[in-house]
C-alpha cells in the first residue's frame, strides 16, 4: 500500500472509529472497567501500532486483508452490548437514556463507515464510476438501517420502566386452595436452618404498586418476597460479603483483599470468567438464576460465569434478572468425614495464614479454648452415643468401622462443635457478632441466629486449625419451603412467563427472612466449603419459627401489558439479515443473467451496435470462468495480451481485431455483415479455447457473479 496523503486519511479514520468505541465504554454509566498498566498498553498503544505497521507495510496487506472485513462488526458488537447494559437498572437506564440513543446511531455510523474505509483501502485503484459506488453504499446503508428499524423494538432504546400509577389501600389476602393436591410435590432437602418445614403461615399479597421499599419491619410477622432462585440442586448459598479478618474485639470483618466482594457490587461489560485452573475435587458446575428485587448479585461458591445484570420489564418487582455458574461443591460436605485426608502443606498455610489467624486478648482466647476443649471432649467421650441418637448423623457415619483413624479428623472436629450446639436455642435476635457478644452467646445466652451461631462455629474453627470466613447473604433450601411459598410460586410463575421456562420443582422463593450468614472452611483437597451452624440447634416454637409467619407476594397488575424486550433479539436479527442476504443473491443472479439475455437479444441487430453488445457478452462470460476483470482503461487489443498468442489458435487477440474494425471503422453494409459473421465465429472460437474444461468450472461459472463488475 503506496504510503499517500489518502492511506494516512483512511487509517486516522479508521484509528478514529476504533476509538470511539472503546471510548463509550469508559463514559457508560453501566459499566466499571479496571484497565492495568499492561491493558492500557495493549489496547491503547499495542493494537493501533501493529495496526499502523500491518496498514502501511505492503508485504503485511494480504493478512491484513483477510481479517479486515471483520473489524466492522466487532466494532458494532461492541456498541450493541452496550445498548444492552444500558438495562442493568433503573438508575442506569434513566442516567444513560441520551447516550444510549447515540449508541445506537452510532452503531450504523461506525460499521458504515469503517466499511467504506476498508472498501477503499482494499481497492484504491478502482476505476469504476463513483455513482456507482454511491449506489452500492446507499443500498447497503439502506440495508442496515432498515434491519435497526424492523428487528428492535420500539422501546428497545428508551427501555422504559413502569411506575407505579395505582396504590391498593388494603393488602389482599391470598385465599388458600381447599386441596394442595393440584401443586407439584416437593422433596426433602439438606438439612439448614431449624425449624417446621411445613409451616403454618398464609400467603398474603400485596399490589406490585406498593411494593417498593417493602421488607418487613420489626414487631411485624410477616416475610416478603425478595427474590426467586432457580437451580436444579439446592440448598444453595448465595453469599456476597466474605469476612475473613478477625479484629479481636469487632469480631469478623470484611476481607478487601477477597475479590469475590468486588465481583457481588460489579457491574459487567462482558460476561466474567474466571480463568484460575480449578483445582477442589468433588465439584461440578451449577448454573443458578435469581429474579430479584435486589440490584446487586448473591453468588455462590465458587463462580466462575457472571453474566451482566439484566434489567427485566416482564417479571414485576423482580426486576433483576441475574446469570451465574459455579462449580459447587457435590454433596453434604458432613459426608466427607467419611474421606482420608491430608495435612495442610506450607504453601497452603501461607497462603491461607489470614484465615489461621486468632488475634485475640488473653481472657477471650481463654473463654473460646476451654468451650473447644469440652465440645471436643464430649464427642470423643460420647461419640457412639451421640451418632445413634441423630438420624442424620448416623446416616453420615453410616457403613464404616468406629476406627477414628478412617476419618476426616477436620470434618470431625467441625461435627463435634456443631454437636455442641444441640443444646442452643435458635431464635431471631438482634445481629451482634463482635467477640464480647460472641463469648456472651457460648457462654451465657446460648440462644440466638445465625449470626452468633456463624461466627462461633468459624472462631472455634480457628482455635481447631482449619482455615476459617464468614459470608452473608442469602439461603435458598428446600426445608425453608413451606405450603405459602409453595402456593405463591405456583402463583407468581402462572403471571411470568420468564419463570415457566423451568421446572417447578427448581423454583424456590427467598423472603427477607432468608438473609443468612454461614461458614465456610477450607478442607484440603475440596477447598472452600459452606457449613451450617445453626443444623442441630433447638428449633424455635410458635411465632418465634418464621416458617410460620404470613408470607407476602406481589399482585401484578392483571391489565398491565408486560414488554417482550429482555435481550437484543439476535434471533430475529439473524433472521433478518439471511433474509437480506438471499434477497441480495436473487437480485444479484437476476441482475447477471438478465443483463446477459439483454446482452444476446442486442447481438441479434448486428453491426456496430451488435458487435459492442458481443463483446460486453465475451468478457461477462470470461469474468465468470475465472479470467482477469478488464480494467476501464485497457482496450480489447491490450487485454487480450493476457492470453497467451498462438499463429494457429490467436485466441482473444483475433476477436479483439475484428472488434476494433467494427467499432471504429466505416465500412459498407455489406462488409459490416461479413465482418459481424467473423466476429461471432471468432466468439465462439475464443469460449471454447479459452474456458477451463471440467464440471467443476461448469458450475463455477453458473454460480459466478464476476461478471457485475462490467455493469
Amino acid at each position: 500500500m503506496i504510503k499517500t496523503k489518502a492511506s494516512i486519511i483512511l487509517f486516522s479514520l479508521r484509528l478514529l472509529l476504533y476509538f470511539s468505541v472503546i471510548t463509550l465504554i469508559f463514559i457508560h454509566p453501566g459499566i466499571t472497567v479496571k484497565f492495568d498498566s499492561i491493558g492500557i498498553a495493549l489496547w491503547f498503544f499495542i493494537i493501533p501500532l501493529i495496526a499502523a505497521i500491518v496498514f502501511f507495510v505492503p508485504q503485511l496487506n494480504a493478512i491484513w486483508i483477510k481479517v479486515a472485513a471483520l473489524e466492522p462488526f466487532f466494532l458494532a458488537l461492541v456498541c450493541l452490548k452496550l445498548l444492552s447494559l444500558s438495562r442493568s437498572g433503573e438508575d442506569i437506564a434513566e442516567q444513560s437514556l441520551t447516550l444510549t440513543q447515540f449508541i445506537l446511531v452510532w452503531t450504523v455510523v461506525v460499521f458504515l463507515l469503517h466499511s467504506v474505509v476498508i472498501y477503499l483501502c482494499l481497492f484504491p485503484k478502482s476505476r469504476i464510476r463513483v455513482w456507482k459506488e454511491g449506489l452500492v453504499f446507499f443500498l447497503g446503508s439502506l440495508a442496515v438501517l432498515s434491519l435497526v428499524i424492523i428487528v428492535l423494538p420500539p422501546d428497545f432504546v428508551r427501555n422504559t420502566v413502569i411506575e407505579n400509577l395505582v396504590s391498593e389501600r388494603m393488602p389482599e389476602i391470598i385465599k388458600p386452595s381447599d386441596s394442595d393436591r393440584g401443586l407439584p410435590q416437593r422433596g426433602n432437602g439438606r438439612r439448614t436452618l431449624p425449624g417446621d418445614e411445613n409451616g403454618r403461615g398464609e400467603l398474603r399479597g400485596l399490589s406490585e404498586h406498593d411494593w417498593q421499599g417493602r421488607g418487613g419491619g420489626s414487631g411485624e410477622s410477616r416475610q416478603y418476597m425478595i427474590k426467586i432462585v432457580i437451580s436444579d440442586r439446592e440448598p444453595v448459598y448465595m453469599g456476597n460479603v466474605f469476612r475473613g479478618q478477625l479484629d479481636p474485639v469487632k469480631g469478623f470483618l470484611v476481607n478487601h483483599d477477597e475479590h469475590l466482594n468486588d465481583l457481588a457490587s460489579q457491574r459487567f461489560f462482558v460476561t466474567w470468567f474466571d480463568n484460575d485452573r480449578e483445582r477442589d475435587s468433588g465439584r461440578r458446575r451449577q448454573e443458578v438464576f435469581s429474579l430479584s428485587t435486589l440490584r446487586h448479585k448473591y453468588l455462590p461458591y465458587r463462580p466462575v460465569v457472571i453474566d451482566p445484570a439484566i434489567l427485566s420489564e416482564n417479571t414485576g418487582p423482580l426486576r433483576y434478572i441475574h446469570q451465574v455458574v459455579s462449580n459447587i461443591h457435590d454433596g453434604d460436605p458432613l459426608y466427607l468425614v467419611n474421606t482420608p485426608t491430608r495435612l495442610f502443606t506450607n504453601r497452603e498455610r501461607v497462603s491461607l495464614a489470614q484465615y489461621l489467624d486468632v488475634t485475640l486478648d488473653d481472657d477471650d482466647r481463654k473463654v473460646f479454648e476451654t468451650y473447644l476443649n469440652n465440645a471436643l471432649d464430649e464427642w470423643k467421650n460420647n461419640r457412639e452415643e451421640i451418632i445413634d441418637s441423630d438420624r442424620y448423623l448416623t446416616d453420615i457415619f453410616s457403613g464404616r468401622q468406629n476406627d477414628l483413624t478412617e476419618y476426616n479428623m477436620y470434618l470431625e472436629n467441625i461435627i463435634a462443635i456443631l454437636v455442641s450446639f444441640s443444646k442452643f436455642q435458635y431464635n431471631l435476635n438482634p445481629d451482634d457478632s463482635s467477640i464480647e457478644a460472641l463469648a456472651d452467646f457460648l457462654v451465657n445466652v446460648k440462644e440466638g441466629d445465625c449470626v452468633e451461631f456463624s461466627n462461633s462455629l468459624a472462631l472455634l474453627g480457628r482455635l481447631a486449625g482449619i482455615p476459617s470466613r464468614v459470608v452473608t447473604g442469602y439461603l435458598a433450601s428446600e426445608g425453608l419451603q413451606t405450603q405459602a411459598h409453595i402456593r405463591g410460586l405456583a402463583a407468581l410463575r402462572s403471571r411470568i412467563p420468564y419463570l415457566q421456562q423451568f421446572p417447578f420443582n427448581n423454583l424456590f422463593m427467598v423472603t427477607n427472612i432468608h438473609s443468612h450468614s454461614w461458614t465456610q472452611f477450607y478442607i484440603p483437597d475440596y477447598g472452600w466449603l459452606d457449613f451450617e451452624a445453626t443444623s442441630f440447634s433447638i428449633a424455635p416454637q410458635g411465632m418465634g419459627d418464621f416458617n410460620n409467619w404470613d408470607v407476602v407476594i406481589p399482585i401484578l397488575d392483571q391489565n398491565r401489558t408486560f414488554s417482550n424486550v429482555r435481550k437484543f433479539p439476535w434471533r430475529a436479527a439473524g433472521r433478518t439479515a439471511i433474509t437480506l442476504v438471499v434477497l441480495a443473491l436473487v437480485c444479484a443472479y437476476a441482475l447477471r443473467y438478465g443483463r446477459e439475455l439483454t446482452l444476446s437479444l442486442g447481438v441479434k441487430r448486428g453491426g456496430r451496435e451488435g458487435a459492442r453488445s458481443l463483446y460486453l457478452l465475451l468478457l461477462a462470460r470470461l469474468a465468470a470462468d475465472g479470467k482477469p476483470i478488464k480494467p476501464a482503461s485497457k482496450t480489447a487489443h491490450e487485454y487480450s495480451e493476457l492470453f497467451p498468442y498462438d499463429a494457429e489458435e490467436p485466441l482473444f487477440k483475433q476477436f479483439a481485431d475484428i472488434y476494433s474494425e467494427l467499432r471504429w471503422r466505416e465500412n459498407t453494409p455489406e462488409e459490416a455483415n461479413e465482418r459481424f459473421k467473423a466476429l461471432v465465429h471468432e466468439y465462439r472460437s475464443a469460449l471454447g479455447a479459452i474456458y477451463s474444461r471440467g464440471p467443476h468450472h461448469v458450475i463455477k461459472r453458473l454460480l459466478s457473479l464476476r461478471g457485475l463488475a462490467y455493469l
